[in-house]
């Protein structure tokens, strides 16, 4: 589990005014609570904040008056203009406690299907787990290099020891699609066949016809 450490200054003054004066400061408030934890306010530099949010952790390591505490980011208020962060709030948990958490994933390798000039399309970036906050996994990685035309990996095809996954099994994840050229050269020669078969039969059916009339 990679952990970022934020460090948290507790907020003395509440309320709008206070909050408004912390944003000029390029600060953002909070509150952090959790079920085991006294609930508070606090603020934190604006430019730390955002380097958490980019780091790849997904619990975090907090400082408060010496005292450390972990937590995820369980809200994100933004402003509807600017689309600034106004507003944080912070959910407490346990190293040993299970959580869910939405991971990104990351494909790996190249599909046979891609190479013959199939399009791949990517319906999920981020799979919902469950897991011990201690072994938050940072991203899940998928190997695609098994993937051939026409060919569609589900959730139900995934398997993890170290987390469970959350999201529906039957999400799709990736899909190796047949180029629409073969798509349409396959109808034809489909619809060929059909009337080649059709044209047989009415063949057949008229010497039968006749050979009924003799």
């Amino acid at each position: 589990m990679a952990e970022f450490k934020i460090e948290l200054n507790q907020r003395k003054e509440l309320g709008n005014k206070s909050s408004k004066y912390l944003r000029d400061k390029s600060m953002v408030p909070g509150i952090f609570y959790s079920s085991t934890e006294k609930s508070f306010p606090f603020y934190i530099e604006k430019k730390h904040m955002y380097d958490a949010l980019r780091s790849s952790s997904r619990v975090y390591s907090l400082n408060i008056n010496g005292k450390e505490l972990y937590a995820i980011f369980k809200e994100i208020q933004y402003h509807p203009v600017s689309d600034e962060i106004i507003h944080i709030d912070l959910y407490g948990v346990s190293l040993k406690d299970k959580i869910n958490l939405s991971i990104p994933i990351i494909l790996k390798g190249e599909s046979p299907g891609v190479k013959m000039g199939g399009m791949m399309t990517q319906s999920l970036l981020e799979l919902e787990v469950s897991c011990p906050a201690s072994k938050v996994p940072e991203f899940i990685e998928i190997d695609i290099s098994k993937l051939e035309l026409g060919n569609i990996l589900h959730v139900s095809d995934l398997e993890f020891d170290d987390f469970e996954i959350i999201t529906s099994d039957d999400a799709t994840i990736v899909s190796i699609q047949v180029p629409k050229e073969e798509q349409e050269e396959e109808q034809e020669s489909d619809e060929e066949v059909e009337e080649k078969s059709s044209d047989e039969e009415e063949n057949n059916s008229s010497q039968n016809e006749g050979s009924e009339q003799n």
